[in-house]
């Protein structure tokens, strides 16, 4: 079975609405009204249920900006994705069907697909990289990459780095990035303090302090020599 199954169709069709509104930009938020209009029910509906993905750590509610997926919401977002536009293609290519009817149906059938039974038909269609609507369809190295990496804070001094992923607010990112953390950069943990306040080399010269709260958001991967 997946391993998202613990999730009702409704909470799954609201994480895949949140990433499809804005799809190249994942680490925007979200507002509310926008998701309200998406799936045309209440604002109301959409906080309470907002309320409850973020419970499950699924979503990131931003007072005031809106919703984000956090990784694990954006890892089963992506996974729902690819079953839904893997099913889209064998619809039209196989069966001949309707593009309109065949996404109704394989918004239907993305809930119950597991992942082995995606990998399948992937390669019955001979591994397609879009769908009929022009939208990519994940890999499977896509979908699973958000559980790679482990947090900054517990890279050991001394120790270089790649950073992954960075899972705060987007204004701390934008700072952060400024300061050369972020996706695909590199750089080396020089210092802790008994506070567990780490003091990382971004560049020649270049040194920044975050704070062990922050450094557990930055998700990196160890670098051996």
């Amino acid at each position: 079975m997946p391993s998202h199954n613990f999730l009702s169709e409704s909470e799954e069709m609201y994480l895949v609405t949140i990433r499809q509104i804005c799809e190249d930009c994942i680490d925007k938020p979200i507002p509310i009204p926008r998701i309200a209009e998406h799936l045309q029910v209440q604002p109301v509906s959409v906080n309470q249920m907002v309320k409850k993905l973020a419970e499950e750590e699924l979503v990131e509610y931003l007072p005031y900006k809106g919703v984000e997926l956090t990784p694990k919401g954006h890892e089963i977002s992506t996974r729902i994705l690819r079953h839904r536009r893997l099913w889209e293609v064998f619809l039209v290519k196989s069966l001949e069907m309707d593009l309109d009817e065949a996404d109704e149906l394989a918004c239907q059938f993305e809930h119950s697909t597991t992942s082995d039974l995606a990998n399948r038909l992937s390669n019955f269609l001979d591994n397609p990289q879009v769908c009929y609507h022009g939208l990519p369809i994940y890999s499977p190295e896509e979908e699973y990459e958000t559980d790679s990496g482990i947090a900054l804070s517990h890279v050991n001094v001394g120790q270089p780095f790649h950073t992954l992923r960075v899972d705060t607010d987007e204004g701390l990112r934008t700072f952060l990035a400024d300061q050369g953390v972020s996706p695909g950069k590199l750089g080396s943990v020089l210092a802790e303090n008994a506070s567990g306040t780490i003091i990382l080399e971004t560049a020649p010269g270049n040194r920044v302090t975050v704070t062990k709260g922050i450094a557990e958001k930055i998700i990196v991967e160890e670098q051996h020599a």
